[in-house]
């Protein structure tokens, strides 16, 4: 019984030690993304995979376009980011959906992350240098339902993030990157309660699916 402890003990003490020994500092790239850009999912805490479809779908769930009552849609959101301290931060997205038919549909959309100006000095008598940092995600994605009731859907996704200062370090780069997303949307058949009718939702959606971005040779 003493043996058994004190094998445990030393299994529980040794994982921390192991552990501190990877120093590595995961740093997630491109967090605009998760920005979100229209108000109704923004009013409701980030949520979209499961709600009802709408032209900005394609940034929770694009396997919902299937499921729209409208052939086509287009929406265009402007995002203040940080407004209280600055004014020139500010997300841009525009998407375009069509159902091709009963059972398909592609959509594309734009996100553009405008960082302003920023006046860069290497000392108080430099003149300054106005760089303009930005990033941008141009997707794809095309729907197809598996039944009455299920959809999914796949997207792909071209980002370049381009946060050079060329004064700083010569040998930056903008980032380009891609990504890939894979979704699935469940809606139930109209269903009556006392006093209102509703569907039952739900939706799932593994996002941003890709490689490493590199802003130098070096790969970092």
């Amino acid at each position: 019984m003493k043996r058994t402890i004190v094998i445990i003990l030393m299994l529980f003490t040794g994982i921390p030690l192991m552990a501190q020994e990877d120093s590595r500092v995961i740093t997630t790239g491109v967090p605009f993304l998760l920005i979100s850009s229209d108000a109704r999912a923004s009013g409701m805490g980030d949520i979209g995979v499961a709600t009802m479809p709408d032209a900005f779908s394609q940034q929770w769930n694009p396997a919902k376009y299937v499921f729209s009552t409208k052939k086509m849609g287009v929406g265009i959101s402007y995002t203040p980011y940080l407004a209280e301290l600055v004014n020139d931060i500010a997300l841009l997205n525009a998407g375009f959906y069509n159902r091709i038919d009963e059972r398909s549909a592609y959509a594309f959309s734009l996100r553009y992350f405008g960082l302003g100006e920023i006046e860069l000095r290497q000392n108080p008598d430099d003149p300054g240098e106005i760089v303009k940092p930005n990033e941008l995600a141009l997707d794809g994605s095309y729907a197809l339902k598996l039944s009455e009731r299920f959809s999914m859907a796949v997207a792909g996704r071209y980002i370049r993030s381009d946060l050079r200062i060329q004064g700083v370090d010569p040998n930056a780069r903008a980032g380009n990157s891609f990504a890939v997303d894979i979704a699935g949307y469940y809606q139930s058949g109209k269903q009556f309660y006392n006093d209102f009718d509703g569907r039952w939702r739900a939706g799932f959606s593994v996002s941003n699916l890709g490689p490493k971005i590199k802003y130098d040779e070096g790969g970092q």
